[in-house]
């Protein structure tokens, strides 16, 4: 039995032994395809992993793409606009040619042809400047167009042309202007009426509109003759853009500021002249009399009203006196009214040329001979019962101003003159008051207090408060109105800065009254009987 239940016993021991390793092999396989599925799922993951990516740059990509496109769509479109632009930019090209006529004035055998001279000197002009552009102004397409604008006082040019026996009647100088408006139809001869400056504020405002507009090719400025055009001029010379766009032209021989600066000038010969024209007086001294003034009877007039300010008149000369007859008999010497005279003309020139000296009639010469005399006060001296002859001076600056010369006064005394409504006229004036005209009951101020002659020196402040209506150019030797504003500048305020004054809109004295340059550096000595 022991032998058998060994040998059961061993059976049973070997039995065990292969069912422990069938276990085992068991565990192994089945770890074998955990191992297997681990492997499979890793692969799947880094297969996922890679076509994640490379579907992120594809969608990249195409994003790029979509943007490419949309940059050379507005390319394009931007290429387009610029055509566009650039052909509206090219399309009626155009030179300017601005010219100041009171002071460039177009040759004498144009003028006396009237309008026919008006049209061919349009023509010869309008050649000249083609002929020009074509070898001067870079890039200037073939069929760029001539624009020329001529400002003057026709009516006063035309009566110092006359005067100066360049035309026979202003008529023809009239007639010269329409012939060369005519002529061409970008050419216009503009008439901007008396008036200091208004010519000058034409050409300036023009020059400033059309100096960078891109149609513009090139500007001719025709100025040679006026030294003022320099402060316009030089406010542009550190531009180089501008510079190039501008070329001076001249008639008379440029005026020293003008020769300094740095644009190019040109000169069209035969088309202006160069030379200044002289005027000489023309009333025959044996039969012409001398106008007087009458007396005005009228109501509802102010001080500065024409008839306490005579307006401007194309008379030699005027006296208050009715029984003087003739300038003879009272040994006045001839003057010509500067109102009917361009405007650099009115502007009496501290320096001339050999012409001018040579010529006794000439402003030039006149303004010279004074001009180194003493300044004297131009206080009224009573009128003397005999009539004689005395010589009387205007101030002016060095642009033909005339410049009041200084009072000294008590602000007190003078407030005291103003609150008693003193007539000024009937005082300090020509001796009558032309508002009342011989009647008490017209005139609004007073005329029988007895003024002291501090009292009518203090009335001389009062007066100048009352702008002159002749403004800056005034010749009138009684005239006793301002000629620039009394009235301090602002300082203060909205105002300040402006160039006004304490008065703002309300001050009666014009924009070009203010701020005048007070320097004298001419003197224009006037004889006659005052």
């Amino acid at each position: 039995m022991a032998t058998n239940g060994h040998t059961t016993n061993g059976i049973a021991t070997e039995n065990d032994a292969n069912h422990v390793a069938s276990f085992w092999a068991r565990y192994e396989h089945l770890k074998m395809n955990d191992v297997l599925k681990i492997c499979l799922l890793e692969d799947v993951l880094t297969r996922y992993e890679t076509l994640v990516l490379k579907h992120s740059e594809s969608t990249d990509h195409e994003y790029d793409r979509e943007r490419l496109h949309q940059a050379l769509q507005r390319e394009q479109q931007q290429v387009k606009s610029l055509r566009i632009l650039q052909n509206i930019l090219n399309r009626d090209p155009f030179v300017l040619v601005l010219v100041d006529g009171d002071g460039m004035i177009f040759n004498t055998a144009f003028l006396r042809a009237g309008e026919t001279g008006g049209t061919k000197a349009a023509a010869v002009l309008h050649d000249a400047i083609r002929d020009w552009v074509v070898t001067s102004v870079h890039d200037c397409p073939p069929d760029v167009k001539v624009i020329v604008r001529v400002y003057a006082n026709i009516k006063g040019l035309a009566d110092a042309c006359t005067k100066a026996g360049i035309i026979a009647s202003p008529n023809q100088f009239e007639e010269f202007a329409r012939g060369f408006t005519r002529g061409k139809t970008l050419f216009d001869f503009v008439d901007v009426g008396y008036g200091k400056d208004r010519a000058d504020v034409k050409v300036a405002e023009n020059f400033r509109l059309f100096l960078y507009d891109y149609h513009c090719r090139q500007i001719l400025f025709g100025c040679s003759h006026d030294n003022g055009y320099a402060r316009l001029l030089e406010q542009f010379v550190q531009d180089p853009e501008a510079v190039q766009r501008i070329t001076l032209l001249e008639g008379v021989p440029f005026e020293k500021e003008l020769a300094v600066l740095p644009y190019r000038t040109t000169k069209f010969p035969g088309v202006f002249r160069e030379t200044k024209i002289l005027t000489t007086p023309t009333m025959d001294l044996l039969t012409d009399p001398v106008p007087y003034r009458p007396r005005i009877d009228s109501r509802g007039l102010n001080a500065a009203c024409e008839a306490f300010t005579p307006g401007r008149s194309n008379t030699p000369l005027t006296t208050p006196s009715p029984n003087i007859l003739s300038p003879i008999s009272n040994g006045l010497r001839p003057t010509i009214s500067q109102d009917s005279l361009p405007q650099h003309m009115r502007t009496f020139s501290s320096t001339s040329t050999s012409s001018d000296a040579s010529n006794g009639n000439s402003w030039a010469v006149v303004a010279k001979s004074s001009a180194n005399r003493p300044l004297t006060s131009t206080t009224r001296v009573p009128t003397p019962t005999n009539i004689t002859s005395v010589t009387k001076e205007i101030l002016r600056n060095r642009h033909g101003h005339r410049v009041d010369e200084t009072l000294d006064y008590d602000r007190e005394e003078v407030q005291r003159l103003k609150r008693l409504k003193m007539c000024n006229q009937h005082y300090i004036g020509s001796g009558c008051c032309h508002y009342n005209a011989g009647k008490s009951d017209k005139c609004p101020h007073k005329h029988d207090i007895k003024a002291s002659a501090h009292e009518k020196y203090c009335l001389r402040v009062v007066a100048r408060e009352t702008p002159c209506k002749k403004g800056l150019y005034c010749d009138d030797t009684k005239c006793i109105y301002g000629h620039r504003c009394p009235f301090p500048l602002a300082t203060q305020g909205s105002l300040r800065g402006s160039g006004g004054c304490l008065n703002g809109e309300n001050c009666r004295f014009g924009p070009e009254m203010h701020g005048v340059d007070t320097k004298v550096v001419k003197t224009l000595k006037v004889i006659g009987t005052f």
